[in-house]
């Protein structure tokens, strides 16, 4: 039976221009196009002398970690945004990515200030693509900020999965597009001792790492640690170790096949007790739940399709 009508006339005009593929196994894909997932916004205009999701907390010096991605943007008043070991100053219209799991705190808030936050997932097979962004905030061009105000526009007006997958490409163009940004420097270079104790602890995760110990491996007083310890990292010494033990457990549920019980292990904590209750007072989940949720989440590889 021949098609008729003129919308189908048209659809049978365009088929056979169609010229022969060169390749029945290659055809037109979205490839690199970066795709974030689940993404979520708020902002942030008080700081609070706790820690708590509704308000930033400039008081408590000690490390935020999240599953997610989470994209910072200075819309108003400076800041500033320390990542693990690193710190910068944050003014309107710069913005930081920070990676899941990533340990972040916020220091020397201005009394007025707004910041927008853009978090949300992105498939592991996708994280090489933006990794120059890691610990490497930009300040957003011109371009950047409209794209910014669209996809603000979107992502409130999204009602269904073509107006979230819609807002979705924007912000991941607009992440692509801070990768041609200079980089912002940050607020001096690493001391000396933050640089070695970092070294010591990710080389040592299952040994002790006590104030103690620490304090005898960098020849001082354990008092002197702690002080310029935070004096030069912004969080206090066991918070760091914490972080870094738990950074470590996270990749190893990711990325290995070893049990709980093995990773604990792995990473320092000693028992799964310790290592649950840690992992859970930090990410609100059980590491096996964490496991089967990251999981069931990433894409396969190229090679496995």
């Amino acid at each position: 039976m021949s098609l008729d009508g003129a919308e189908l006339n048209q659809l049978k005009q365009l088929a056979n221009g169609v010229a022969e593929p060169e390749d029945y196994f290659s055809g037109k894909d979205w490839g690199d196009l970066l795709l974030p997932r689940n993404a979520l916004c708020f902002v942030r205009r008080q700081e609070s002398e706790t820690d708590g999701w509704g308000l930033l907390s400039t008081k408590s010096k000690r490390y935020d970690q999240h599953r997610r991605f989470v994209f910072l943007i200075a819309l108003e008043g400076a800041g500033q945004v320390g990542v693990e070991t690193s710190l910068w100053s944050l003014e309107p219209g710069e913005a930081v990515l920070m990676f899941p799991h990533q340990a972040h705190y916020y220091a020397e808030l201005a009394e007025e200030f707004s910041w927008l936050f853009i978090t949300f997932e992105l498939p592991l097979a996708f994280w090489a693509s933006i990794q120059e962004l890691r610990d490497s905030p930009r300040r957003l061009s011109i371009e950047s900020q409209r794209q910014l105000s669209d996809f603000m526009r979107l992502w409130r007006g999204a009602t269904d999965t073509q107006g979230a997958l819609v807002a979705s490409c924007l912000l991941g163009r607009i992440l692509m597009n801070m990768l041609d940004a200079e980089p912002l420097k940050g607020l001096g270079e690493e001391t000396e001792l933050v640089r070695k104790v970092r070294a010591q602890v990710q080389e040592n995760l299952q040994g002790d790492l006590s104030v103690n110990a620490l304090s005898q491996h960098m020849g001082i007083s354990g008092s002197r640690l702690r002080e310029q310890f935070r004096k030069g990292a912004g969080v206090s010494l066991g918070h760091f170790v914490r972080s870094v033990r738990l950074m470590r457990a996270t990749e190893l549920l990711r990325d290995s096949d070893l049990s709980v019980g093995e990773i604990a292990e792995k990473s320092g904590f000693g028992s799964i007790a310790v290592f649950s209750r840690a992992f859970g007072q930090v990410y609100n989940a059980s590491p096996s739940a964490y496991r089967k949720s990251v999981t069931n989440f990433e894409l396969p590889s190229k090679e496995g399709q």
